[in-house]
Order: structure tokens, then C-alpha cells, then sequence
């Protein structure tokens, strides 16, 4: 099926299930990504090049979770293969992980202004993998970071947050990253 909003392709998939996400294009934030998977089975939100460009995800829409531009919720999650910019103001996230069992891979994420590139919550984050990607021009400050992990070791015990294979470069203030992960 085809869809013009990221989200509702989401919450229409189900375990396994493959979003493609078409690049040379740009497309507002707010995104939410709530619908999980399974373990062994997640749901795939894939950027696609066009014309060598990947799909970029931008600034920060209207609703309840106005300054994220993208708030991973759901878990057995993996988000591959995009742009994510910041709007350019002093209140933004570019992603925000809430969830447990999540791949982020192949992703440039800049110019999230003080709050950060990528930024767990101290309560339902669990396991996190990062790698093949890159960021630069997020955080401001001395507390705002470029990568900001941490686990909550109630909900998720034995969490886990794995950094590899990532150019993390030129920050605006605080840490490159910060991890208050129950293991790195």
C-alpha cells in the first residue's frame, strides 16, 4: 500500500512488516513511531535513496510531542537510512528513544539546538544500538548533548546501549555522548 504520511504507514504495520520511506524528498516532524514489533520480528522504518539523496526528516510539527522530531515509542523498532534536522530553535530533540529493543542505523542527524541529537528518557528506554551514523551541531550548553542514553533498570533490566561504527563530531555544548545506561 501506498501513504503519504510516514506515520500511518507505521501504525498500520505489523511485526516484520517493512516501511520504505522514498529520499529526495523532505517531511515534517512531528513523527511518532509507536507500533512496535516482536522480538526477532520488528517493524522497519527504511529510507530509500533517490537520486543519491536520502529521505530527510525536518523540523518540528504541531501536537503533543511538538519538539521531537522523531519519538521512537514503540519497541522490537529499527529506523534506518534517513536525514533528521532540528528546527533550528533552542527547545528541539531530533530523536527521542523511548522504547526497548531498537536498531538505529545508517542516520545523519544535525542541528538540534540544545536539547540533543538523540535522547533517551529515564523511564521506558531500554536496549539501544546506534551505529553507521553521524552527528554534528546538536546540544548546547553544559547539559544538552549531541547523544544523551540512558535505560530505565526497573521496566528493562540488563539494558543495553551499543555505539559503533558513528562519526560523532563538532557538538555545540555538553558531551558528544553522555551515557547513564544500565551497560554500554
Amino acid at each position: 500500500a501506498k501513504y503519504t504520511k510516514i506515520a500511518d504507514a507505521v501504525a498500520d504495520a505489523k511485526p516484520g512488516d517493512v516501511v520504505e520511506v522514498q529520499g529526495d524528498a523532505t517531511y515534517a516532524g512531528t513523527i511518532l513511531l509507536k507500533n512496535g514489533g516482536t522480538p526477532g520480528n520488528p517493524i522497519t522504518v527504511r529510507g530509500i535513496l533517490v537520486n543519491g539523496k536520502r529521505p530527510v526528516l525536518k523540523g518540528i510539527g504541531p501536537g503533543k510531542w511538538d519538539n521531537m522530531v522523531v519519538l521512537l515509542n514503540g519497541n522490537h523498532f529499527v529506523f534506518e537510512s534517513f536525514e533528521v534536522v532540528g528546527a533550528g530553535n533552542s527547545t528541539d530533540y531530533c530523536i527521542v528513544h523511548k522504547a526497548d529493543d531498537v536498531l538505529l542505523r545508517d542516520l545523519v542527524v544535525h542541528n538540534c539546538l540544545h536539547q540533543g541529537g538523540l535522547v533517551s528518557t529515564d523511564d521506558e528506554s531500554g536496549s539501544l544500538t546506534l551505529e553507521y551514523s553521524e552527528f554534528y551541531h546538536n546540544g548546547g550548553g553544559e547539559t544538552s548533548h549531541q547523544l544523551y542514553m540512558a535505560t530505565d533498570s526497573v521496566t528493562y533490566p540488563k539494558s543495553v546501549f551499543r555505539m559503533q561504527y558513528c562519526y560523532v563530531h563538532d557538538g555545540l555544548g555538553g558531551n558528544n555522548v553522555k551515557s547513564r545506561a544500565e551497560r554500554n
